[in-house]
């Protein structure tokens, strides 16, 4: 780009760790993470550009050959030189370290390597040249960290309260906050001092000899980040995300993770082998703390969750291990098949479920969060009335007296779950959920555990809606689960009982998944969740017709619940016509991801 007005070079800062990014950053540094598609330090030169800067200096030290080799393969290599720093020297030592390639210019543009704004650096660097200052700051409102002061005029007062105010001193009119962008004269390097040094220390011996000689540049509307936390920096991308262009070092790769019904969001990060998972939840996420201790309980445990790295509780972000793809999800069609590898899976998840239920007691003891909450009577009437008002009534469009009708039939359905044992359950136990990982039951999204029926998780596995089980592989398995619990839970408990109880569940489980397909099609405008409604309900039908058939057994009638006429008439009247034609005017109306 040309130069304009003298002689002019730019300066982009990339030595720091990037600590709150870590452990992505102990792999790569922070100016090369990608956003929008551009490295951040790519997105830092083309703000330069714009400003008709030509050379730029760029200071080196954490994971410095990364950014070396990226700037070398750009096709401009040429203008930029580097600044290796054996030591940090800090953001005012940055400048000793470039000194004399700096003092080649009349004027110099500093831009932080990890910044994200807008900004228009020509306007700022028209505005700094007019008003003779010897650095004009570009300034940001950001409330919770605004600590400079400046006066009404527009100059700086103070940065971090230095340097300590004087009698007579201007009353500051605005705090605002440095962006990490600022222009320069020349002369301040004379004040600059040789080795290691702050900048806000070396703006702050100008302040107090020169008043008005650092100025603020705060334009109406600008968009600025520094990018630094991982919410922030996965908050910057655009929805599709882009593969990084330029440069030959090796990237990020960042892939949206969809197909939850959460509010948090999902990110798949990876560079080379290293993978993880990012979670942001949504602000206020009441959760997110309930999250990281019960991953800490189930991980003492040995009862394999995801393994927190990070976790950030002002954020709600977590970042943890990646677990793969091979979710029971994936291999549904091994399942349907009774391919081994998929049995294999359905009977570590079938194990894992007992294995949770044994460790109820030293859950009690140790992690009282798991038991703030309980999928007890009044949970469950929540998931009938879900189901009532969500799905028939919402999405099958049945009239509201038939909906109500069903109360009493719903109700005593609550009580019969609620009577059985209360051992520790996932709450969301199907089959995205569950991953295998050198050859064990791994599980995610267990934000939800709390003390409930204890036939819900089997229940929620192999009545799962997003997967086709045989009759008679649903049946192995049920046999299986009800040795374990014998085994591990309740000697005391009969086969029968235990599959009575996991019967009864599954009747509210499947009520509350067709509940939520109905409220996340229709009001969240997820019209992926549509296409699982079928089999959501033919699993009704199906645990509805197994119950009745159950009911001569006397071990396991106490554990039933009441036969339910008019839920069973209501079903009947939901033709496979009927609900095509519900779910296809729905998708229509819909919008989003699903």
């Amino acid at each position: 780009m040309p130069e304009t007005g003298g002689s002019l070079r730019g300066m982009i800062l990339c030595a720091g760790y990037g600590t709150r990014l870590r452990p992505l950053t102990d792999l790569v540094p922070k100016p090369l993470l990608p956003v929008g598609g551009r490295a951040l330090l790519d997105l830092a030169v083309a703000g330069l550009d714009r400003a008709g800067v030509g050379p730029i200096v760029v200071n080196t030290h954490h994971l410095g050959g990364q950014v070396a080799a990226h700037l070398a393969a750009r096709a401009d290599a040429l203008r930029f030189t580097l600044s290796p720093e054996a030591e940090i020297l800090g953001t005012g030592g940055a400048l000793d370290g470039a000194r004399d390639f700096l003092a080649q210019a009349d004027d110099i543009l500093l831009h932080n390597g990890d910044v994200l704004t807008d900004a228009d650096l020509a306007a700022l660097l028209a505005a700094h040249r007019a008003s003779g200052a010897v650095a004009t700051l570009l300034l940001v409102d950001c409330p919770a960290v605004n600590t400079v002061e400046i006066a009404a005029d527009g100059s700086v007062l103070r940065l971090a309260g230095r340097p300590e105010p004087v009698a007579g001193s201007p009353a500051p009119a605005r705090r605002l906050t440095y962006s990490g962008v600022a222009a320069f004269r020349r002369r301040l390097l004379d004040d600059v001092p040789v080795g290691p040094s702050s900048l806000v220390d070396v703006l702050a011996t100008i302040i107090a000899r020169e008043p008005g000689a650092v100025c603020a540049w705060t334009p109406g509307d600008v968009n600025w980040d520094d990018v630094g936390t991982f919410a922030r920096w996965l908050g910057a991308q655009s929805d599709e995300i882009a593969p990084v262009t330029g440069g030959a070092a090796p990237t990020v790769g960042i892939e949206r993770i969809r197909g939850h019904g959460s509010d948090r969001r999902f990110w798949r990060l990876s560079r080379g082998d290293w993978a993880a998972v990012a979670m942001v939840g949504p602000p206020g996420d009441q959760e997110h703390d309930r999250f990281v201790a019960l991953a800490s309980f189930l991980a003492r445990h040995d009862l394999a969750p995801a393994a927190i790295l990070r976790e950030d509780a002002a954020e709600k972000t977590v970042v943890m291990e990646d677990l793969g793809r091979a979710s029971l999800f994936s291999l549904a069609g091994g399942i349907a098949a009774d391919a081994p590898e998929a049995v294999n899976a359905w009977e570590l998840a079938v194990d894992h479920i007992g294995l949770l239920q044994q460790a109820t007691a030293a859950a009690r003891d140790e992690c009282p969060v798991a038991f703030g909450i309980a999928l007890d009577e009044p949970g469950l009437r929540w998931e009938t009335d879900y189901f009532r008002e969500r799905f028939l009534a919402g999405l099958m469009g049945l009239p509201e007296d038939e909906t109500a009708a069903l109360a009493g039939e719903c109700t005593q359905l609550n009580a019969t779950v609620a009577a059985q044992p209360a051992p520790l359950l996932h709450r969301d136990y199907q089959s995205q959920n569950l991953l295998v990982k050198d050859g064990r039951l791994r599980v995610v999204d267990f934000q939800g555990i709390r003390p409930g029926p204890l036939g819900y998780d089997a229940a929620s596995l192999l009545w799962d809606p997003y997967v086709a089980l045989s009759p008679a592989r649903r049946e192995a398995l049920l046999e299986r689960y009800a040795a374990r619990v014998r085994e591990l839970v309740d000697p005391g408990l009969e086969p029968a009982a235990v599959r009575a109880m996991v019967l009864a569940a599954a009747h509210q489980r499947l009520m509350q998944a067709l509940g939520a397909y109905g409220f996340l099609g229709l009001v969240k405008g997820r019209r992926g969740f549509l296409a699982h409604v079928p089999r959501g309900l033919a699993h009704l039908r199906d645990v509805m017709a197994l119950a009745g058939a159950a009911r001569t057994d006397a071990a396991a009638a106490p554990w039933l619940p009441a036969p339910m006429p008019r839920l069973e008439a209501a079903l009947a009247r939901l033709t496979d016509q009927d609900v095509q034609r519900r779910l296809a005017a729905a998708a229509a109306n819909g919008g989003g991801h699903p």
